[in-house]
């Protein structure tokens, strides 16, 4: 039974070791390119929160990148597979892998597995602390200040200044008649009651579920908690 555990652990370890080279790959690429800056998007900054997490085996940090990614990365997942199934894409999200080096491709492959990953190890530890949806929602509003202070509406990283109008999601690029600070305010509680706020309520519902059905990993098999 030890030794399963510990192969478990190790297991995680690996995990978050690939995710280290990934963010390392990624943060290589996006410097050899000369858009740098790139590199506050909210989905890279949960590459790494998972990374970390998964290394030190933090089921915090590993929440909290499940949270930041469960809603988001499963609309760029479906709007990867529609779009390069029919050349049409919903949402947009992905479209601009049509238009990159295979470098800048490989940087971007996080999108179609980090959320598969992260599930997996939620499945495995079935549980879900409540603080990661504080901690996913304190760290959008810190990443989107970053953006807005740091960065020019041109690059327009986490969308810190406006909705594209190629985002083509219920009507959300309304929020650009709002002036700065309420379009901020607004983008940031859409953001919760879209993606994080449902993300945290579904895993905590599944958690509990799983729970009943038994076999909970005992708190020495499961990650610690930072």
């Amino acid at each position: 039974m030890t030794g399963r555990r510990l192969g478990n652990l190790d297991v995680l370890q690996l995990v978050g070791a690939l995710l280290a080279a990934q963010f390392v790959f990624a943060c290589a690429v996006k410097v050899l390119h000369g858009v740098s800056w790139q590199l506050l998007w909210f989905c890279h900054v949960s590459l790494a929160f998972a990374a970390v997490g998964c290394f030190t085996r933090s089921k915090l940090l590993k929440s909290t990148a499940l949270t930041n990614v469960l809603v988001l990365h499963s609309l760029w997942i479906i709007d990867f597979v529609v779009g390069y199934t029919t050349g049409t894409f919903p949402f947009t999200f992905s479209a601009y892998i049509r238009d990159v080096d295979i470098w800048s491709w490989l940087a971007s492959l996080h999108h179609l597995y980090l959320l598969p990953l992260l599930l997996w190890s939620f499945w495995r530890e079935r549980d879900y602390p409540r603080e990661a949806w504080l901690v996913s929602a304190t760290l959008f509003v810190l990443v989107m200040l970053a953006s807005r202070s740091l960065l020019s509406p041109a690059q327009n990283v986490n969308y810190a200044y406006f909705i594209p109008e190629s985002l083509q999601i219920c009507g959300i690029s309304t929020l650009n008649r709002l002036p700065g600070d309420l379009y901020l305010l607004g983008l940031h509680a859409i953001a919760n009651l879209v993606a994080f706020l449902p993300a945290a309520l579904a895993l905590h519902v599944v958690a509990r579920r799983l729970q009943r059905r038994g076999n909970v990993p005992t708190a020495n098999a499961s990650s610690g908690v930072l």
